[in-house]
């Protein structure tokens, strides 16, 4: 009697394990945008289901997919996805798995568009955003990606794909050419500049300074002729 017990617990187990990784796979074909890998996965859960599943209870399993696809996806933070859950009047298991395919069709369609018109006004926002505050202390990642509306992961990735820079990278450099600029003006202290370029002592902007330019702030100024 344990023996059998033990063999169902294992088998929910491993039917539970199963329904985890063909999701996460549906997730990533959706993330890809690949319709044909999702439909692939989708017929062959479909084969496999009709077997041992009733018409109700394939119909839960894929709202449960449907809900734990949507939570897995949206933590992503770049693109809200939503759907409208099919009416329990709809339990025939060939209406549940062709409502399933076309929401994903409909997600990544929408995730395409969203990408697309995503790489121009999202990226110019960002620039625009960050040369609009470059010069206060607290310009961070965190702080874009929260103004944008998405994890400060994402837009880490986004940017370095779109900029070929690091978001860090783009700050410093930004800031080191227009400290360059203002050490070309003989009236300005050095200690001034500090802050008007965003940093908060001079230490670290020396350091960061040498580090873009390979010279100290006041060597730079002597290859400049002043003093």
């Amino acid at each position: 009697m344990l023996d059998k017990l033990l063999a169902v617990q294992e088998a929910v187990l491993v039917s539970f394990s199963h329904f985890e990784q063909w999701v996460d796979r549906l997730e990533e074909a959706v993330w890809m945008m690949d319709k044909a890998r999702a439909d692939e996965l989708i017929e062959a859960e479909k084969r496999q289901l009709c077997l041992v599943e009733t018409d109700i209870q394939q119909y839960q399993r894929i709202h449960d997919a449907v809900r734990l696809l949507l939570k897995k996806l949206n933590a992503r933070g770049a693109y809200r996805f939503e759907t409208n859950l099919l009416d329990e009047e709809n339990t025939l298991h060939a209406m549940t798995y062709e409502w399933f395919q076309t929401e994903i069709g409909t997600w990544i369609q929408r995730l395409s568009e969203y990408r697309n018109h995503e790489r121009i006004n999202v990226l110019g926002a960002a620039l625009q955003y960050i040369d609009e505050h470059l010069f206060e202390e607290e310009l961070s990642l965190d702080r874009v990606a929260e103004k944008l509306g998405v994890t400060p992961t994402y837009f880490s990735h986004y940017f370095k794909k779109n900029t070929n820079e690091t978001f860090v990278q783009y700050r410093m450099r930004k800031r080191i050419d227009k400290a360059k600029q203002l050490l070309a003006v003989p009236h300005y202290k050095v200690i001034d500049i500090v802050a008007e370029v965003g940093y908060e002592s001079y230490p670290h902007f020396s350091r960061v300074f040498k580090k873009a330019t390979g010279h100290s702030p006041t060597e730079y100024r002597g290859l400049l002729g002043i003093k």
